[in-house]
């Protein structure tokens, strides 16, 4: 238990030139916590702006036009808010004219419910008519027997009511098509009279209040030209710190490509030459039988080839690879068809066709396709897999068979003439995109395999020997491990982080760059790919520095982005402006900030700085070290403790191991939990989706738990419900009475304690009467204490209500009275002498609070009892079941139950008696938490350019 740290408020003004270089002083300290901006410079804004910021303006008294005016003064007419505003009003401007409608229509007593409906065979209908056509409108009505009343309701227009039956709505028709305005009006509008009316003013109404909203947005970026000059400023940190983040999402492509063209030099150039490499860089066994396979052109069933790579592809992945080698296995088929073929053999103004395919191309052989195209069959392959056909056909035909095999029965196809040449450059070149396929197909399967099997590329790069990716792989950890961070350097600052995000955008062209040149290299013959792979290769090494020099600016620029809104700019004489910058600082740091900013800043106009009071308000900085910074959460989840009020993690924590083990009690059972949560803390395994901050908590604290559950275990004498490991110095389902008496005893000296932190805490906030008199304070503490000792009495008695008339007891009872009493009479005291009223009432709470929520608050403990017995009850459930079951199944499922449902239960158990019983005796948790603008110096390494 200790007070949080000591802080400091400063003060700190410098030439609005050097607003940088304060800046980047204030980083370099890291703890500390900005105020935000000192005040807006409202002389700048219209002084509608301005009663806008304040509240001044309502629904009731906005002036529309002036608003409107004066955005188009100060935003440029594409701006968003002003077309968002011009919106607003026009829809505003609507509105009204529909009441204006509405209005009319009541003085000449028409509803809007009526229009469009047929009664007795009459309709009354309407339309809204310019001013100059409203005559020639209402002559055409009335020459075609329409009764007809009009209105104005605005200067350029009319309403038309018309009443006619309904042999008469095609004239009606024809007229409204001819003059209407054709105005779309809301489906409120034809409600009836008054209700319309009143959702007019709603929609008014709500209109208003969102100009409102938007005048109130343009006014937060319109301060002054300060303003629009810091706007730019935090966009482009903004603009940096995204492109950043951008980059260090192609970390993973980045990976993926070097181990790629690992895969891609293995299958190029090391594979023909070593056969037993794939073994050597720790490809499994199966794996490297197929690679061998498909290397040496040996046959590899579809069904070996799925069941192979089955675990290292995705179903949609391996369906696309599957593909893939289809396509190898037509290319041998084609390329072993055509040294069948003989040249001399063939038939004038005849053509050789090779088709390769599935078992679909068997439909050549039908007697109609042979008579259509006029092929002859020379020679036909088959496997399982593939069928090869190599037809004679004429010239005449060749082009049409070629087109039904290819379009018709999904064949690859080659064409072969009587020229000799021709026929060798074909076998080359079929050749060549055999083994084009082939290394594309292996790199694939090998890179692939190297990310499941989690290969080291180190043992790989030695095998390569290649300097290129070595250096590509000294980059690339850097960026998984983390890049040492560092300043930006000196100078233009804002210029730096333009060329930063340029960088950023680079880096990710590059990236996709070396993407195309690795697909496009898989196509290039085998005697043209080693100079483009090393193109390549020093194309990824220039890449991956490049990110690693983005990233190492990633921690300075989050700094930037938080701390450049919080800075302040002040107008000295007009033209001179001074860069204003304040907050808070713990004390043990002010010497270290004041030399840092002496140093760093050419011109520190002012500095200064005055301890905090611990009556003050201000940010509670709590230093977190070790396994508190884990704890702590137990707190934060409560709350931030107030600048004032005693720091109760540690208390928290204990309390709740405490608790935990009494609840679940055992040996075994906490050796497993200590386990878990040892697995959980030094993994940070982010079970069921939580952070890995989160998972280093639960880790700690099931560590403890488990712990705490180990010793219980111990005197409780249990190890996994078997046989009792000695005599225990407590058995809870054997002493019910002894177990509820420890957890009611218990929880009166948690209660005690936490009357006593209280009262801790109100000496140190100043309030002296508090820390004595309240209902939580010495009065509380004194009440509970007595009726604790009458209590005991009473249940050691036999609940004999006589003895409370005992002259034993009556002191304890007058102490339980005057408590009651000075609660009532402090409040008093504060309400006539203090002026605040409330606190008389609050008093009245507090009393009714000691009345019945202190034994409540007791009792409530007696869950401790009640879950240690329900702990040892699953022990006797599973000696039970051992006749049923058995007693290895029995045991296992009670222990596999008390884990998996118990252990949280009791887990939430204890946090309800720390947070609720506990914690709202003395702990407020309404402080200001400390957030500091950067990481402490010590983690960023600063350079200079």
């Amino acid at each position: 238990m200790s007070l949080p740290e000591k802080v400091a408020r400063f003060r700190a003004a410098a030439p609005a030139e050097q607003e940088v270089a304060l800046l980047n002083a204030i980083i370099s300290v890291g703890s500390v916590h900005l105020e935000s901006e000192l005040g807006s410079l409202k002389s700048a804004l219209p002084e509608l702006l301005v009663d806008v910021l304040e509240g001044r303006v309502n629904y009731a008294n906005l002036n529309v036009d002036e608003a409107l005016e004066v955005a188009r003064k100060v935003l440029r007419p594409e701006d968003p808010f002003l077309l968002k505003l011009e919106d607003k009003v026009k829809e505003l401007r609507q509105v009204e004219f529909i009441e204006k409608i509405l209005d009319k229509l009541g003085g000449i007593g028409v509803s809007p419910d009526s229009f469009g409906k047929q009664r007795l065979g009459v309709i009354t209908g309407f339309m809204l008519v310019r001013d100059e056509n409203v005559h020639d409108a209402i002559s055409e009505l009335v020459n075609a027997g329409i009764i007809v009343r009009r209105a104005r309701v605005s200067p350029e227009h009319h309403i038309v009511i018309m009443i006619y039956s309904v042999n008469k709505s095609q004239e009606v028709d024809a007229v409204k098509k001819k003059y209407s305005l054709g105005i779309q009006l809301p489906q409120w509008f034809f409600e009836p009279l008054e209700t319309a009316k009143r959702r007019a003013e709603e929609e008014k109404t709500r209109i208003k209040k969102e100009i409102i909203e938007t005048l109130v947005e343009i006014a937060g970026v319109l301060r002054d030209a300060f303003e629009f000059e810091r706007a730019t400023r935090i966009e482009i940190i903004s603009n940096t710190l995204k492109a950043i983040e951008n980059a260090e999402k192609n970390i993973q492509e980045l990976e993926r490509l070097f181990t790629e063209l690992m895969a891609f030099n293995i299958v190029h150039g090391i594979c023909r030459k070593r056969i037993t490499v794939f073994e050597e860089i720790g490809l499994k066994k199966p794996v490297c039988e197929l690679l061998r396979n498909i290397l040496n052109n040996e046959k590899v069933t579809r069904q070996q080839f799925r069941r192979v790579l089955a675990h290292i592809f995705s179903q949609e992945e391996l369906d696309e690879i599957e593909n893939e080698y289809t396509r190898l296995l037509s290319l041998q088929s084609l390329y072993k068809a055509l040294g069948t073929l003989k040249l001399e053999e063939l038939a004038e103004k005849s053509v050789y066709i090779v088709a390769s395919g599935g078992q679909r191309l068997e439909e050549v052989e039908r007697p109609e396709y042979i008579v259509s195209y006029g092929y002859k069959t020379i020679n036909k392959f088959a496997d399982e897999d593939m069928r090869i056909y190599i037809f004679s056909v004429p010239e005449e035909t060749s082009s049409a068979l070629v087109n039904y095999l290819k379009d018709r029965l999904r064949a690859q196809v080659i064409v072969v003439t009587r020229d000799s040449q021709a026929f060798n450059n074909t076998q080359e070149q079929l050749a060549r995109s055999l083994e084009t396929v082939k290394n594309s197909l292996l790199t694939t399967i090998v890179s692939r395999s190297i990310f499941k099997t989690g290969t080291k590329p180190e043992r790989i790069l030695s095998i390569l020997n290649n300097e290129e990716l070595k250096k590509a792989y000294s980059y690339i950890s850097q960026l998984k491990s983390g890049v040492p961070q560092r300043g930006l350097p000196e100078g233009d600052i804002y210029s730096y982080l333009k060329s930063l995000t340029g960088l950023a955008d680079e880096t990710s062209e590059e990236i996709s760059h070396v993407r195309e040149e690795i697909e496009f290299v898989k196509e290039v013959p085998c005697e043209n790919v080693t100079e483009r792979l090393r193109n390549i290769e020093k194309s990824l090494v220039d890449v991956s520095s490049k990110l690693v020099e983005l990233l190492s600016y990633k921690s300075v620029v989050e700094t930037m982005f938080r701390a450049q809104p919080l800075l302040s700019e002040i107008r000295v004489f007009r033209s001179r402006r001074i860069t204003v910058i304040e907050g808070y600082v713990p004390v043990k740091y002010v010497p270290l900030l004041e030399q840092t900013l002496k140093s760093k800043v050419p011109r520190l106009l002012y500095f200064k700085y005055f301890e905090i009071p611990r009556t003050a308000t201000a940010p509670t900085y709590v230093e977190r070290k070790g396994l508190k910074k884990y704890l702590y959460t137990l707190t934060s989840m409560r709350g931030t403790p107030a600048y004032w009020e005693l720091d109760p993690t540690l208390i928290f924590t204990g309390l709740f191991i405490v608790m935990y083990g009494m609840m679940f009690g055992d040996i075994g059972h906490g050796l497993v939990l200590s386990l878990f949560g040892a697995f959980m803390w030094k993994t940070k395994y982010r079970l069921l989706g939580i952070t890995r901050e989160g998972a280093a908590t639960l880790g700690v604290l099931s560590l403890l738990a488990g712990l705490a559950s180990m010793i219980f275990g111990y005197i409780y004498g249990t190890m996994f419900f078997l046989v009792p490991l000695g005599k225990p110095i407590i058995a809870p389902i054997h002493d019910v009475y002894g177990i509820i008496a420890v957890a009611l005893w218990f929880g009166v000296a948690q209660l005690i304690l936490a009357f006593i932190l209280n009262m801790v805490n109100l000496w140190i906030y100043g309030d002296r009467l508090g820390a004595l008199f309240s209902g939580m304070g010495g009065a509380g503490l004194a009440f509970y204490g007595s009726g604790v000792v009458i209590a005991y009495r009473l249940a050691t008695s036999g609940f004999n209500l006589a003895i409370l008339s005992s002259s034993e007891l009556a002191p304890f009872i007058s102490v339980l009275v005057i408590a009651l009493l000075s609660v009532v009479g402090y409040g008093m005291f504060e309400a006539l002498h203090r002026g605040e009223k409330e606190k008389f009432m609050h008093a009245i709470s507090e009393v009714i609070e000691m009345i019945i929520a202190f034994p409540a608050n007791s009792l409530s403990y007696i869950r401790l009892a009640a879950f240690a017995m329900a702990h040892e009850a699953f022990g006797i459930l599973a000696e039970n079941m051992a006749g049923f079951t058995g007693p290895i199944a029995s045991y296992l499922v009670a222990n596999f139950l008390v884990l998996g449902i118990e252990g949280l239960a009791v887990g939430i158990q204890a946090m309800r008696l720390t947070y609720y019983e506990f914690s709202t005796k003395f702990f407020k948790g309404t402080g200001i938490k400390f957030e500091p603008v950067a990481t402490p110096i010590s983690s960023i390494e600063k350079t200079k350019a």
